[in-house]
C-alpha cells in the first residue's frame, strides 16, 4: 500500500515524487522505459533554469539522481489497468498490482511523426518535434516547419526572428483560422508551401534538406533543420472511460491538476491545454504532489 503511486517518470513525475517524498509519503515512480521520458531523448536544452546548457539525457540523470537521494522507489513496469474509484485505488501492471491512496498521471504525450524517408535516423541531428526547445540551435541557417495547424505556424512565426529563412510547409490549401494570411506575408523570411506532401529528409550525419511533391512534380528544399509540427498524441488509452478525457484525450483537470476522480491528479504534457515545456511540467508536478497530499490528510 502506498500513498501516492505517480505513473510516468519524466519531470512531472520526478518533480511529483520529490514533493511528496520531502512530506515523509510512501511513494513509488512507475515507469516503463527509462527516467526522464521524452527529455532523455532530447540533444541540448538550453531554456531549463540554473543549467545554461545541457543534453537531456543529463538532465534527466540529474532529475533521478535527485529522487534517488531521497530514497524515492522506482517501479520499472507499464501500467496497463486502473481501479480509480474509492479510497484504496489499484494500479494493474504487467509483472504486479499495486495499492495506493492517492495517483498522479504524469505519463506525457508523444509527438505524432511524418514516417517518411530520414526522419527516425536524423532525429537530434537536425530533425525537431519542438521549436521552442531547438530553435536556438539554428541561428542564422535555413530551417523548415511541417504541419498545417496553428502549432507549425506559430512555430515558423517564432523561427522567422531566429533563423536566415523558414520554410513552412502544409498540406492543405485552405486559409488559417487563427492567424491571418496578411500577417504572415508580412514576414519577409517566411516562405508558405501549400498543398505539399513531404517524402524524404535528406543528410548523412546532419539534416541538409527536404523533397516534397508539389502536384505532379517532385522538389527539393536546402535547410539544415525540420521541425515535425502535425500534433502529439497523449498516453492516454487505458484511462477512457475511467476519468474525463477531452476529445484529442488529454486529461481534463481543475485548479490545473486535479481530475473528475477524488484522489487522483495529474500533471505535465497529459493535461489538456498545458504548455508542452520541462519548466511547466516540473512546476505541474510540485502542485499535483501538494494537492495529493492535501488530499491524503483530508481524508484518513
Amino acid at each position: 500500500m502506498f500513498d501516492i503511486l505517480i505513473i510516468g517518470g519524466g519531470p512531472a513525475g520526478i518533480t511529483a515524487a520529490i514533493y511528496a517524498k520531502r512530506a515523509n509519503k510512501n511513494v513509488a515512480v512507475i515507469e516503463k522505459l527509462v527516467p526522464g521520458g521524452q527529455v532523455a531523448l532530447i540533444g541540448e536544452i538550453e531554456n531549463y533554469p540554473g543549467f545554461g546548457k545541457i543534453s537531456g539525457a543529463a538532465l534527466s540523470m540529474d532529475f533521478y539522481k535527485h529522487a534517488g537521494y531521497l530514497g524515492v522507489e522506482f517501479i520499472y513496469d507499464e501500467a496497463m489497468k486502473f481501479s480509480l474509484r474509492g479510497k484504496v485505488k489499484k494500479v494493474e501492471c504487467k509483472n504486479n498490482t499495486y495499492e495506493t491512496r492517492a495517483v498522479i498521471f504524469a505519463l506525457g504525450s508523444t509527438s505524432k511523426e511524418l514516417n517518411v524517408e530520414g526522419e527516425k535516423r536524423l532525429f537530434g541531428k537536425g530533425v525537431s518535434y519542438c521549436a521552442m526547445c531547438d530553435g536556438n540551435f539554428y541561428k542564422g541557417q535555413d530551417v523548415a516547419v511541417v504541419g498545417s495547424g496553428d502549432s507549425a505556424v506559430s512555430n515558423a512565426m517564432y523561427l522567422s526572428s531566429l533563423c536566415k529563412n523558414v520554410h513552412l510547409f502544409m498540406k492543405e490549401r485552405t486559409k488559417l483560422n487563427v492567424y491571418k494570411e496578411e500577417n504572415l506575408k508580412n514576414i519577409k523570411n517566411l516562405i508558405i508551401h501549400k498543398g505539399v506532401r513531404i517524402t524524404k529528409i535528406d543528410g548523412k550525419d546532419r539534416v541538409r534538406g527536404l523533397e516534397y511533391i508539389e502536384g505532379e512534380k517532385t522538389k527539393k528544399c536546402k535547410v539544415e533543420g525540420v521541425f515535425v509540427a502535425v500534433g502529439r498524441v497523449p498516453d492516454t488509452a487505458m484511462l477512457k472511460g475511467k476519468i474525463k478525457l477531452d476529445e484529442k484525450g488529454y486529461i481534463l483537470t481543475t485548479d490545473n491538476v486535479k481530475t473528475s476522480a477524488n484522489g487522483v491528479f495529474a500533471c505535465g504534457d497529459i493535461v489538456s491545454g498545458s504548455l508542452k515545456q520541462i519548466v511547466v511540467a516540473s512546476g505541474m508536478g510540485a502542485l499535483a504532489a501538494t494537492e495529493a497530499i492535501k488530499y491524503i490528510a483530508e481524508n484518513n
